[in-house]
């Protein structure tokens, strides 16, 4: 049991005298020599997409410039049998840095090279250790002694880590004897559909009958036999695939420029990693994109929907939806005919669909399992250390407000004089405060 310095240190002399060490990775060079030992790991444990070698390592390229690589790796001989890919986030302020986290690679960080993330999260909706089973015990007892030894950061946060993890349990215990403290939060939910033991219609079965009556008319609008409105095209070569990405950009820009949001692409950095994370997993056969298409119509530039999936470990992940608002046929539904589809198609293989991150309402009502993330903080909980955290916290999220509505501004006034424009924009303020209470209630004003 894990529970002194005492216990730890002993029980890590044992191991090392088993062969058990570990190492900190800190340069890229290094990094880039662990992509077959890191994918090996990823085979052989419960990971996600977000734990792929590919994802992190674009994740670091395009969000790493201020943070300074910390990847602990554990090793017994020269087999990589756990890996923390952990880094340091700064923040400073007129040149001084006052607190430094360490974090989990894919996390938010406090700065980019083209400014503060507009979104809340860095892009990552599932955040772990990658671990052999067998080697738990020793990756905690090692990574334990790297926590006591570190004097370089104000406090370790650990976030969007699934509810089920072992690392909640183990790295949620007494610290005290480290004169440290952990406390963890509730982060983000996540919404799926998890296969049912009677297949597809046992899914229906368990919507409410509103919804399982929508979903069927959803599908008549596709299915062969019907009086179809849509066909599902997807790429079948990598220039196709190059079209595809672009327009669904462009619809999925233009639908959130509509309703006054700036979009995720709006930011260089996030569209850059976007690019070259879809570029490396379709080399691995792990993306797909779909438009959906009007009946009799063909090519990409028709979709009046398109949504774009990952593909790992008998999971589908949902990373992008957009729909064409100016589609004649946008009262349809189009974007809920295409989920509609590649849930049914997810089910009927016996893949669970997981639509991520978002409070969204279809979400809540198309799922049958929701998924509550965890962070886990550990710092000394000193009323400096806590100090600090709240300012940084604070400071780093008014940043954020700040860029993001400056550009709904410029987004919802532009084209109009500076009353209509004003105008236009308290509008736009009172629907998204509706909204939010929309959400809040879980109820349809």
């Amino acid at each position: 049991m894990i529970n002194t310095k005492e216990n730890i240190i002993c029980d890590v002399k044992k191991a090392e005298a088993m062969n058990i060490r570990h190492t900190v990775i800190k340069s890229e060079e290094e990094f880039d020599r662990l992509e077959t030992g890191w994918n090996l790991l990823c085979k052989h444990t419960n990971s996600t997409i977000f734990q792929t070698f590919e994802w992190n390592r674009t994740w670091w390229k395009n969000f790493g410039d201020f943070g300074e690589l910390q990847i602990f790796v554990l090793y017994d001989e020269d087999e990589v049998v756990g890996i923390a890919p952990l880094f340091y986030d700064r923040y400073s302020f007129f040149g001084v840095t006052p607190y430094t986290c360490l974090r989990l690679i894919g996390s938010k960080v406090g700065k980019t090279i083209d400014g503060p993330l507009l979104g809340t999260n860095a892009y990552s909706d599932y955040l772990q250790f990658l671990i052999l089973d067998e080697y738990e015990s020793s990756f905690y007892e090692h990574l334990m002694v790297f926590i006591k030894d570190e004097t370089h950061f104000n406090a370790m946060i650990l976030e969007e880590i699934p509810e089920q993890s072992s690392t909640l349990a183990i790295l949620g215990k007494d610290f005290s004897s480290f004169g440290l403290k952990a406390e963890i939060k509730n982060a983000s939910k996540t919404t799926r559909v998890v296969p049912e033991e009677n297949g597809w219609e046992g899914y229906l079965k368990n919507l409410s009958g509103n919804e399982r009556k929508n979903v069927r008319k959803s599908l008549r609008k596709i299915d062969t036999g019907n009086d179809n409105v849509f066909h599902i095209a997807t790429f079948d070569s990598d220039d196709d695939f190059e079209l595809y990405l672009k327009k669904l950009i462009e619809l999925h820009q233009d639908q959130w420029n509509r309703e006054g949001f700036p979009g995720t692409f709006s930011q260089k950095s996030m569209k850059s990693f976007f690019l070259e994370t879809c570029r490396k997993l379709q080399k691995k056969e792990a993306i797909r994109v779909y438009a959906l298409l009007p009946a009799a119509t063909t090519g990409v530039e028709n979709s009046a929907a398109m949504a774009i999936v990952m593909i790992y470990n008998n999971q589908i992940y949902l990373q992008h939806g957009a729909m064409d608002i100016t589609s004649p046929l946008i009262d349809i539904g189009p974007g809920k005919i295409l989920n509609t589809t590649l849930i049914r198609e997810a089910v009927q293989s016996g893949l669970t669909f997981d639509f991520l991150r978002g409070n969204e309402l279809y979400k809540k009502r198309l799922a049958n399992n929701i998924n509550q993330n965890k962070t886990i903080e550990i710092s000394s909980g000193s009323v400096r250390q806590v100090l600090f955290g709240t300012i940084v916290n604070t400071t780093q999220y008014m940043k954020k407000r700040y860029a993001n509505e400056v550009i709904r501004k410029d987004i919802v006034t532009k084209n109009h004089s500076f009353i209509a424009g004003w105008y236009h924009y308290s509008q736009f303020l009172f629907s998204r405060m509706v909204n939010k209470l929309k959400l809040v209630l879980n109820f349809n004003l």
